[in-house]
Parts: structure tokens; C-alpha cells; sequence
């Protein structure tokens, strides 16, 4: 399978390279810098974009009929998942999902995912998957997040190359990629639910401005979160979970 690569020495932020050059990148190019000065997470959260760090965004434009199709959404769901496989068969490290798009290990973040699409009255014209992944990070500059974080070369304790892991990426993702806008998160739902680690918990979700704790019970067939908030259901598909 063909893919275009293009890579940066220093940018503010893949996914807005991405965004900016929409019109002129063709379908599953993959954008990939050594350092980003502006990297971002959801809900505009900073990501520290240190050296010999995975930071990429794959461009995809598909053949997409969006009032015939509602499988865009499970792009996220399905890239934790990918990022979980690599992880676990390739490193040897026991990934845990966050719903919906953090990968934890120990409890501590170590990758998360930005998807935007681009779309013109009811045309897509394009969606960006922005993936970071915490490769080769020192514990002291893993101190200084505002968050608990970790990297795949403390765990496994010994420098990470970002190259092999990109190939990693490019392979799983594409692997099931078209099948996944067929099938949407039903295709990927046992398996999600097989790494997710919330379920069964007490959590709490803010979804903009309002938060709803309760127990998460499942995740439903188009990959939305089920809690039961004192005996009322309530059913989220977008939000932030605090654990």
C-alpha cells in the first residue's frame, strides 16, 4: 500500500500543518516532525513535544458519503486500539485505554490522539488523525507534565527508534482502515473493550461544561460511553474522563 510521508524538522503542530494544506495533500499522507513547539491535544490541551518523540498526523480523504455513513466517529476509538496493539505485541507492555482516546500503562499516560475533520457545508473534505506517543522521554522531563506520564524507554529501558516505530503505526493502522469505514466500531468493539480499564468504575465525565459521575457500565455499539449516574443512564459519546 502507498503512503506519502512527509517529514518536518520543526513545526508548530502536525495536525495544523495538516489543516492548512488540506486542499493540496493527497489521501493517507502521513506528516511526521522531530519537534513540534505548538503540540496539542483535545480541548486545546499543551502536548510537550520533546525530541525523538513519535508526533505525526495521517491525512485521510476518503470516498465518503456522510449522510449513507456514521463511521468517522470510530476513528478514534480504532486508533487507541491500534496504538494498544503495537505496544503490547511489539514492546511487550501492557496498554490500558482511557475512553475514549488515551493509552495508559501503569495507570500514566503515554499516548493520546487528536482527530479533526474538515468538512464544507455536507462535503468532508478531509480528516487528520494526530497521534503523540511518549517514546524516549527522561523522568525528569516526564515530571514536569500535568499529568501522571510515562515512556515506552523507561518501561522497557532502553532508547526507542522512531522510525521503526512509525512503520509499526503505518502498517496496524492502514491494516483495517477501509474496513473500518465499512463497519464502523463495531469492527474493533471487543477488542476496545478488552483494554479499556474503566469499566466497572466510579468516574467522572465532563462534557464542556457539565460533569456527570457515576459507574461506568459499557461501552455501546457505536463505541459511546454508558454510565449509570445515581440510577439514571446517561449515554455520552463526547467528553473527558477523570478516573
Amino acid at each position: 500500500m502507498y503512503v506519502k510521508k512527509i517529514h518536518l524538522k520543526k513545526i508548530g503542530s502536525t495536525n495544523d500543518f495538516a489543516l492548512q494544506n488540506m486542499d493540496s495533500l493527497e489521501d493517507k499522507t502521513v506528516i511526521f516532525a522531530d519537534m513540534q513547539t505548538q503540540g496539542k491535544g483535545r480541548n486545546e490541551r499543551i502536548w510537550i513535544s520533546e525530541r525523538n518523540n513519535l508526533f505525526v498526523s495521517l491525512v485521510l480523504k476518503p470516498d465518503y458519503d456522510m449522510d449513507k455513513k456514521n463511521t468517522l466517529h470510530s476513528l478514534t476509538h480504532y486508533s487507541a486500539v491500534v496504538l494498544a496493539r503495537i505496544l503490547e505485541k511489539n514492546y511487550s507492555v501492557k496498554p490500558a485505554i482511557k475512553w475514549p482516546n488515551d493509552i495508559l500503562i501503569d495507570g500514566k499516560k503515554i499516548a493520546g490522539i487528536l482527530v479533526e475533520s474538515v468538512v464544507q457545508g455536507k462535503c468532508l473534505q478531509g480528516v487528520i488523525v494526530g497521534i503523540g506517543v511518549n517514546l524516549n522521554y527522561r523522568q525528569n522531563q516526564l515530571e514536569k507534565i500535568d499529568q501522571p506520564a510515562t515512556s515506552l524507554n523507561v518501561l522497557v529501558k532502553k532508547e526507542i527508534s522512531r522510525d521503526q516505530f512509525l512503520k509499526y503505526l503505518v502498517r496496524e493502522f492502514f491494516s483495517q482502515y477501509e474496513e473500518l469505514l465499512e463497519k464502523g466500531f463495531q469492527l474493533i468493539k471487543k477488542e476496545y473493550i478488552s483494554y479499556s480499564m474503566f469499566l466497572d468504575k466510579n468516574i467522572k465525565v465532563i462534557v464542556f461544561d457539565q460533569s456527570y459521575q457515576g459507574i461506568a457500565k459499557k461501552i455501546d455499539d457505536t463505541g459511546c460511553l454508558v454510565m449509570d449516574c445515581r440510577g439514571e443512564q446517561k449515554i455520552i459519546n463526547i467528553g473527558d474522563m477523570i478516573c
